[in-house]
């Protein structure tokens, strides 16, 4: 009796969970599927560096540790697992360090949106910066939407948080330099060009009888000396 009992507990509670997982995956009325992919895309350029995939939840007993494979789609199994991503050396594959944490609770299933809402697609691809401060940088760098209207598909790029983001001038024009004027020099005329100047005569100066003489001298046609 008491065996009966458990097992019927047991065989409800597989029932239960069962139909929740079924339940979970029929689409709701007035909606439509997402197709999700979430990568990493550049991990060959650094061949020192492991990406490890830590995998938590219902369906997974304690955790689960599997090694990211470049440009590869993310999957956490069980769509109500936790994905978190972290990083480590070669020599050390499967280990977990809490500080090496990169991404926490990534989500990779796309499900469904609501049938006014036009995107069907989705690729989110993950870069790695390089190293600061002793730590990985990994950042998002690229997604593509694609849409069920005929829209054009939609591409987003972001630039790596270790690049200087200033903006750059292009074609950036030298600074003019503007000579200082140069006074034209002041020229004194030698001698020999100086202009010549001729001087104003000054009248001659004569007496009462003097004057009186050249007057009638004047009159007779003689001049007056």
């Amino acid at each position: 009796m008491k065996k009966s009992f458990i097992y019927t507990l047991f065989s409800l509670a597989f029932v239960l969970l069962f139909s929740s997982t079924v339940s979970a995956d029929i689409i709701p009325p007035n909606s439509h599927s997402l197709d999700r992919c979430v990568k990493i895309v550049n991990l060959n350029d650094f061949s020192d560096v492991v990406l490890i995939s830590y995998i938590t939840g219902p369906m997974v007993q304690g955790s689960e540790i599997n090694q990211i494979k470049n440009s590869e789609c993310l999957s956490k199994g069980y769509k109500f697992n936790s994905l978190k991503i972290y990083w480590n050396t070669k020599d050390n594959p499967n280990s977990i360090d809490q500080n090496n944490l990169l991404l926490d609770n990534v989500e990779v299933y796309g499900g469904y949106v609501d049938q006014s809402n036009p995107l069907i697609k989705e690729s989110i691809e993950y870069s790695i910066a390089g190293f600061s401060g002793g730590k990985l940088i990994l950042y998002k760098s690229k997604q593509t939407s694609e849409y069920n209207n005929g829209s054009q598909k939609k591409i987003e790029t972001f630039n790596s948080p270790l690049i200087n983001q200033e903006p750059k001038i292009q074609n950036p024009q030298p600074n003019k330099i503007t000579p200082t004027p140069t006074p034209s020099p002041k020229i004194t005329p030698t001698p020999s060009d100086q202009p010549i100047v001729i001087p104003t005569p000054e009248p001659v100066r004569r007496g009462f009888w003097q004057s009186i003489s050249c007057f009638f001298s004047g009159l007779f046609g003689r001049g007056c000396r």
